[in-house]
């Protein structure tokens, strides 16, 4: 009777330092499990031909989609029916109040958002940077030119809102903007370039 006792007691340690060394992953010198000790099979391998084999790139492409670059002037819609479209850019002279860095030249952007979605969306939460010749462009603010940045307000089902927003540039013909509205972290930034 006591020798069953042992043995029944044996088995249950065995099985509970199994399902510790299964849950917690093992150590670094644990035997690894028999499926990595098998010995080469003798049967042949299917071999791939380097024609049919997927090379990484293009399987890290499929993982994650790159992000396409627009044209100003072309509208976008993520996958939860916001769209969004940034116009193309016009040249202008600031006011005298604006709020700006020195530029030689000015440009402004109007910003169309169409809110198709099932909820409200938050345009205070939108985010926008822009380049010219490789440098961080200046955004500038002149209530006279109707130049507040997004609006601090949210956009209702079914609903639409515009706005502007002005930048110094260096150069307006090298342009490159990313804009995103992120009271929803699913939609992907937009890239817009001239």
């Amino acid at each position: 009777m006591k020798r069953l006792a042992f043995s029944v007691l044996a088995v249950v340690i065995a099985w509970l330092c199994s399902a510790c060394l299964a849950t917690t992953g093992g150590g670094p010198n644990d035997i690894p499990p028999a499926a990595e000790n098998r010995p080469q099979s003798s049967l042949p391998t299917p071999s791939v031909t380097p024609s049919s084999a997927t090379p990484p790139s293009a399987t890290a492409s499929r993982a994650k989609p790159q992000q396409e670059t627009l044209a100003f002037g072309k509208g976008y819609t993520w996958h939860d029916g916001v769209r969004m479209t940034v116009g193309k850019p016009k040249k202008f002279r600031p006011s005298k109040w604006a709020v700006l860095e020195k530029s030689k030249v000015y440009v402004k952007f109007t910003v169309s958002v169409v809110n198709k979605s099932k909820k409200p969306i938050d345009l205070g939460l939108t985010y926008i940077s822009v380049q010219s010749r490789n440098k961080e462009a200046d955004q500038l603010f002149d209530s006279m030119s109707g130049l507040k940045g997004p609006p601090d307000k949210k956009v209702s089902k079914g609903k639409a809102s515009e706005f502007e927003v002005g930048f110094g540039v260096a150069d307006p013909a090298d342009l490159a903007m990313e804009i995103a509205l992120h009271d929803d972290l699913k939609r992907p930034t937009l890239r817009y370039s001239t």
